[in-house]
């Protein structure tokens, strides 16, 4: 859920090899995930986010507030919908995130690239931010989501820098258009233009049914390395280059429409948004946030 659109993004490499990143051996990692239990173990462990904020209305208000954490447009995003906390709602243990279908569009996004806004969905944010660092050197982030996939729509669960700060940014699930969901790993490009991504797709797998999708944060020197899982698999190590000491932003979203669309501003059709009529509808449990602390 970046800034730019996905079609207009520079893509840097699959699995950092074109980075110089090794990706990590099965036997290493096994053993990387056998020292981060016995870590984890330890006092040192603290959990920011419960597996339990969604079984109701006062758990939910402890660790999340409703639509985007901006500091200005908190209702609308690089898409075609204006979040409101109506399209939230709660259920068994269950987040419920719809995305209605309007008669009309309700004024265009302010922000980039513009799009008509069609639809009215849901959006929340974590109260927590995440800030890896010396003192909490590691994060654990990860969720359980299903979802509905096709053209036009958007879901993400993700990281982002306090805004105006982007990138840092992690999509730990997402979905644009289509059922294939990307890892990415957002960093500056340093030459200037669109930002660098880091991406690992994964497909082949129903995303309207339970997966569990995770980030794993650690802190390596001034970079932040995150290990990416897909129900319970590793699936990719990427680098956030420069990512230690700033801050970040937790967001559950169902954006619609805009480059989901597999439309460009100009193109025929972009006016009307095309995606689903009625409602969508992207569902999120057992979400769960921890660090580890230094002192």
């Amino acid at each position: 859920m970046a800034e730019q659109g996905i079609n207009r993004r520079q893509l840097l490499a699959i699995g950092g090899l074109s980075l110089g990143l090794p990706l990590i051996p099965t036997e290493a990692h096994a053993a990387t995930s056998a020292a981060d239990r016995a870590r984890r173990s330890g006092a040192s462990w603290e959990n920011i986010i419960e597996k339990s904020s969604f079984s109701s209305k006062s758990a939910f208000d402890q660790a999340w507030n409703y639509l985007y954490p901006w500091d200005s447009y908190t209702d609308t995003h690089n898409g075609a919908a204006r979040m409101h906390a109506g399209q939230v709602s709660l259920a068994q243990g269950v987040l419920t995130l719809t995305a209605t279908r309007l008669a009309a569009p309700d004024g265009n996004s302010p922000q980039p690239p513009n799009a008509p806004l069609w639809y009215r969905s849901g959006a929340v944010h974590a109260k927590k931010q995440i800030l890896v660092n010396d003192q909490f050197p590691e994060y654990d982030i990860e969720g359980e989501f299903r979802t509905q996939t096709g053209q036009g729509i958007w879901p993400a669960f993700w990281t982002t820098g306090i805004w105006p700060t982007w990138p840092p940014e992690s999509d730990i699930l997402e979905y644009v258009g289509d059922s294939t969901n990307l890892f990415n790993t957002w960093n500056k490009n340093d030459g200037g233009g669109d930002a660098l991504v880091e991406r690992e797709p994964i497909s082949g797998h129903n995303p309207d049914a339970w997966h569990k999708y995770r980030v794993w944060m650690s802190k390596d020197g001034n970079d932040v390395l995150l290990d990416y899982y897909f129900d319970g698999v590793w699936k990719a190590t990427h680098r956030g280059v420069g990512w230690a000491g700033v801050p970040q932003w937790l967001i559950i979203n169902l954006q619609m429409g805009s480059w989901a669309s597999g439309l460009e501003p100009g193109d025929p059709g972009w006016d009307q948004q095309p995606g689903p009529a009625g409602n969508t509808y992207f569902r999120a449990r057992n979400v769960w946030m921890g660090r580890t602390r230094a002192w």
